[in-house]
């Protein structure tokens, strides 16, 4: 009988709204608040961003459950395309969706900063080029650099040799009392097509 009581105490108690969330419940205020945090991807959610998040997530239909484990799997391929986590949207579409099509997906849509090349695209661009920026530049490479290499073909190897030689020549007339212009890509944003903030990825 204490055990039927205790069931009962603990649902009425359960469906009465949370005094730091009123419009949760005290049933479901600590597994917002979870869910909250995870999606934040940087500290603790607090009662008011749980409540802020717990109407979209009813809304996509998503259990706990699922949520975790959709949140989990494209979390990464979601940063690693576009610097951002997965939206609510995005976890309930590529709830069921296998690892390639979750990477096809983000790979596919359009850069951040520059929509004529795919995320997917620029992404390999940038790493194709960074071993050649770093050996003739010493930096990792632009974002205009890896666009103007996808669009053009032009071997990263080519490329990067030949900034660096007009680098160098740069700096050569800069040491002989030459007036030069000495940027971060000599010849980079020249070649590169222009346009978009200057970004290093």
């Amino acid at each position: 009988m204490s055990e039927e009581h205790d069931a009962i105490a603990k649902s009425y108690w359960d469906a009465q709204p949370h005094p730091l969330a009123p419009s949760l419940t005290i049933g479901e205020f600590a597994t917002m608040v979870k869910l909250a945090t995870m999606a934040k991807f940087g500290g603790h959610a607090n009662a008011h961003e749980a409540t802020l998040f717990a109407p979209e997530f009813k809304a996509s239909g998503l259990s706990p459950e699922d949520f975790e484990h959709t949140l989990d799997k494209i979390a990464p391929l979601s940063f690693t395309y576009h610097g951002r986590p997965p939206t609510m949207k995005e976890i309930a579409t590529l709830k069921d969706a296998q690892p390639h099509e979750a990477t096809k997906y983000f790979s596919d849509l359009p850069h951040k900063i520059y929509g004529d090349v795919s995320a997917g695209n620029m992404v390999k661009a940038v790493q194709a080029a960074k071993p050649h920026a770093m050996e003739h530049l010493g930096r990792e490479p632009e974002l205009n650099e890896a666009r103007y290499l996808h669009h053009s073909q032009e071997p990263a190897a080519n490329y990067y040799a030949r900034l660096g030689a007009q680098a160098k020549q740069a700096s050569d007339n800069v040491g002989n009392g030459a007036q030069a212009n000495v940027g971060s890509d000599a010849g980079g944003r020249g070649v590169a097509p222009p346009g978009g903030p200057q970004v290093n990825q």
